[in-house]
């Protein structure tokens, strides 16, 4: 029995040989048993785990270590039955151990070559995946760092933002003391035209829709002044006093609403770039969190590729355990059924 490539089975029949099998064994277990039986009888090769699952493709990998495991242990049965047979003369049974054992000794040899080229893949995957853990944990580090960081810098901006808002308070009562003295200013202006509209009452009907204009809209106050100016000359001399302080209340109601609008112009400019600063915040935040996501993917695939290579290699571990306890058996049994022969 050998599995060199100088004697192995053509492809094309083999593969032959094991379709016709898929159609006449629909159990797994029992079409890798076949396949064992059809390597090891018809084309004299010794079946291993990995060339059964490399020919059929189903199950699991441990289902034709199972098969393989049960196929020896027929096989030995049998041949002890044959070897153990009272009419076989000593020599045969000597030849026919001698063979068995030949091929568990094959078997074995298999068997820990196997082992060996997965133990040096579960080393590799191993280190890869060590390797990969610490790059991992390196960026998650990194990422961390970088989230404190960010926390340190969103802090810093918390406190801009509640610095910002103790001037945003002072700029509202501001901008109320502001309200309050244009309201001053608007009542003041409300007293100057009513004392305007007494002066004028005796100018008739023109005067009084001025007034009336006047009371409408203060933007107009000046313009309705001038023309009843023009069109009671007579008055003037006792409305000089009256125009005086309206005059007055115009220059302070003008300086409120440049005022008023320099603080608004003020607090935009504030809001916009402590918004703009918050966007910024908020967008390195989100980057860093992207980043430790990702570090923490690739550190639970290296995990499971390690838990998979440690389970690959705890299989081959308890096949050649198993191929060693029957080997070992297979040693003893000559030894143990000679002994008598030489003793009688």
């Amino acid at each position: 029995m050998t599995s060199d490539a100088t004697s192995a089975p053509d492809e094309q029949t083999l593969q032959a040989d094991i379709a016709a099998l898929r159609s006449r064994c629909a159990d797994t277990r029992e079409l890798y048993r076949e396949v064992c039986a059809l390597l090891f009888f018809r084309y004299g090769v010794t079946p291993t785990a990995n060339r059964l699952y490399s020919l059929v493709r189903k199950g699991s990998m441990g289902t034709p270590a199972d098969v393989l495991n049960r196929f020896w242990q027929d096989l030995r049965e049998r041949t002890r039955v044959k070897i153990d047979h009272p009419d076989l003369p000593d020599a045969v049974r000597q030849v026919a151990a001698e063979a068995v054992l030949t091929i568990w000794h094959s078997a074995s040899e298999a068997s820990s070559a196997e082992l060996a080229a997965l133990r040096a893949e579960a080393r590799h995957q191993a280190n890869e995946a060590e390797v990969a853990r610490d790059h991992a944990v390196a960026e998650a580090s990194a990422a961390w760092q970088a989230v404190e960081s960010t926390r340190t810098e969103l802090e810093a901006v918390r406190a801009q933002l509640a610095a910002s808002g103790v001037a945003l308070a002072a700029e509202h009562q501001a901008h109320a003391a502001t309200q309050a003295r244009l309201e001053e200013v608007r009542r003041q202006l409300d007293e100057a035209s009513s004392q305007f509209a007494l002066v004028k009452a005796e100018l008739g009907k023109e005067v009084e829709r001025e007034r009336a204009r006047a009371d409408a809209a203060d933007a107009r106050a000046e313009a309705h002044e001038k023309r009843a100016l023009r069109e009671i000359d007579q008055e003037r001399t006792a409305r000089q006093k009256a125009e005086q302080q309206l005059e007055r209340l115009q220059t302070l109601l003008t300086a409120a609403k440049s005022e008023l609008k320099d603080a608004a112009v003020q607090h935009a400019g504030a809001l916009s770039s402590l918004r703009t600063e918050l966007e910024l915040a908020i967008e390195r935040i989100g980057a860093t969190v992207n980043r430790q996501q990702a570090a923490e993917n690739e550190l639970a695939a290296a995990r499971a590729s390690l838990q998979d290579v440690m389970r690959r290699a705890e299989r081959a571990e308890a096949e050649v355990e198993i191929s060693r306890r029957l080997v070992d058996g297979l040693k003893r049994t000559p030894v143990a059924r000679g002994a008598p022969r030489a003793r009688g």
